[in-house]
């Protein structure tokens, strides 16, 4: 299992069009795709029964899940207070690496961590549970993403195995385990619903055993919530303490960007929870445990095709964006970027001197603007004019931009302070919103006086 090479070194496919077969790929940090969607659709011809009932449970959820989803639409926004452990990151960490992620981790001043423990190679994780430790003594959280292979999905004693390892060697941090892993893709070893629900049953048992965890699933990678809606009203051994969703939006450029000329990234997030609530499953927290943008450029360690990749500059302006939009939903518990290090989508570049990215710097601004915050997004009536207000005690600050031509603002609103996203400073005197977004901090002002200024005076 994992990396299968042949005699000559070299990687070998799948000739038997196998749906037993997985290989690993380092690079990307997932499995090959060794089958087409028509191979796989042949493969999977025996599995027509359980996709009908996933297709029925859809439409007997259809009206309710509308019903639940235009009341969130029509609530007014609330300010969401930003938590210290909200906006994480994912990291790869192994002991040789593990001085210079902790030295990164520490300058970000990010409070929660995503870490993947593969189960067919669980131990460079397992190693390093002393200095997780001594970061979670810091007020670091932890999130633990149990990863499968098809040999424990055809095996769920061997899983079961695995879930209890995990959660014995990590219990003390007080820990997070997304059980299991892009649920909804074959390639992870996952061919058919009932076999998750095998995972889910063997994972119930250490569940009851360490009662200090936190269980979250089922993870569904991209906007495709009818898997989501068939774990959540089918046949489950237990509750999830939240639902995870893999929410990538990197097919769609900006998480302003719109699905099937609705869904942009709020909506998504607002339809995931309707689905929750008009489903019987408990109305629990949503956390978002993976998004990123692959960069033009990066060749073979993209993850993904050129027609989805962006440039630096992009993906530090769609990750601000995405972790602000979600917050101010009020409906999410937790955002992580996948991932800190890695070559073609990481915030650090994988070479010899680990080079930080114009991302790396966006969060490193956005953690400590978000600190102790409030966040609201502007309402849509300001429309071109786009952004958030971050509050707190002391200072109001504004993340603004614009989808259209340039915006100045009133002169009645003074604006102290002003940088890019990247914290360098720029201009205060006649700021203009333009389509990169910036920061304006109006000092202790307040924030409902501020919106009315905004959306009193628009000027372009």
């Amino acid at each position: 299992m994992g990396n299968e090479t042949t005699s000559k070194g070299q990687h070998q496919g799948n000739p038997n069009r196998s749906r037993d077969h997985f290989r690993w790929d380092d690079r990307h940090h997932q499995p090959h795709t060794d089958l087409s969607k028509w191979q796989k659709f042949w493969a999977s011809r025996s599995d027509v029964a359980q996709f009908l009932r996933l297709l029925g449970r859809n439409v007997r959820q259809v009206r309710p899940v509308v019903r639940c989803y235009r009341a969130l639409l029509a609530e007014a926004p609330a300010p969401h207070a930003v938590a210290s452990d909200e906006f994480g990151v994912a990291i790869s960490p192994t002991r040789p690496t593990w001085d210079r992620y902790l030295e990164r981790v520490r300058d970000l001043g990010v409070g929660a961590l995503l870490i993947r423990i593969p189960s067919w190679a669980p131990d460079p994780v397992f190693e390093l549970r002393d200095q997780f430790e001594r970061l979670h003594g810091d007020g670091v959280s932890f999130t633990f993403t149990l990863l499968q292979d098809r040999s424990v999905v055809k095996d769920p004693g061997r899983w079961q195995e695995f879930v209890r390892e995990a959660a014995g060697r990590l219990a003390g941090l007080s820990p997070t385990f997304q059980v299991g892993h892009a649920v909804n893709r074959k390639k992870w070893g996952i061919w058919h619903p009932d076999e998750y629900v095998r995972l889910l049953e063997a994972t119930a048992a250490v569940r009851e055993e360490f009662p200090g965890c936190r269980w979250i699933g089922p993870p569904v990678i991209d906007f495709e919530y009818y898997f989501t809606t068939n774990y959540l009203v089918g046949r489950r051994p237990f509750d999830f303490d939240g639902v995870a969703a893999l929410l990538y939006v990197d097919r769609r450029g900006s998480p302003d960007a719109v699905q099937y000329r609705h869904f942009d990234l709020r909506r998504k997030i607002l339809l995931l929870r309707a689905v929750v609530q008009a489903s019987p499953h408990a109305d629990v927290p949503i956390h978002l445990t993976e998004f990123n943008w692959p960069l033009k450029g990066s060749g073979k360690h993209s993850p993904a095709g050129a027609h989805v990749q962006t440039d630096e500059a992009g993906q530090a302006r769609y990750l601000v964006l995405y972790y602000l939009t979600a917050a101010a939903t009020g409906q999410v518990a937790s955002v992580f970027w996948w991932q800190l290090v890695a070559r073609g989508y990481g915030l650090i570049d994988e070479d010899e001197g680990w080079s930080a990215r114009p991302a790396y710097r966006a969060l490193r601004t956005l953690l400590a603007r978000t600190r102790g915050c409030e966040v609201r997004a502007l309402p849509e009536r300001l429309r071109p004019l786009r952004g958030f207000l971050l509050s707190r005690a002391d200072e109001c600050t504004a993340l603004v931009y614009t989808t259209g031509a340039p915006h100045r603002f009133d002169p009645a609103l003074p604006v102290l302070e002003a940088t890019d996203l990247f914290g360098s400073p720029l201009p205060t005197s006649d700021p203009v919103a333009g389509p990169d977004p910036r920061y304006l901090s109006f000092g202790n002002g307040d924030a409902a006086e501020i919106l009315a200024i905004l959306g009193g005076a628009p000027g372009r």
